[in-house]
């Protein structure tokens, strides 16, 4: 596998090779590194909806004091 993809490479890449990527690559002009090149691989959907189900447990468990407080933070509600 290669250490790093050069600009020229990158062009003539089609989706589907950057996908099938192990791992973030580095893009390089001459001796520069100019990018990183990070394929974005799907998620099983029973992990997904194992992390929802977390995500849900956890904010159920919020008090209303930490809600009000999140609400202020994200802009939802004035302070």
């Amino acid at each position: 596998m290669k250490t790093a993809i050069s600009m020229r490479e990158l062009q003539k890449m089609s989706a589907g090779a950057i996908q099938a990527l192990p791992h973030a690559v580095p893009i390089k002009s001459g001796a520069d590194t100019v990018a990183l090149l990070v394929p974005i691989h799907k998620g099983s959907p029973e992990a997904f909806d194992r992390l929802m189900a977390r995500i849900d447990a956890l904010a159920a468990s919020r008090t209303p004091e930490e809600t009000a407080a999140l609400e202020v933070m994200l802009g939802e509600r004035e302070p």
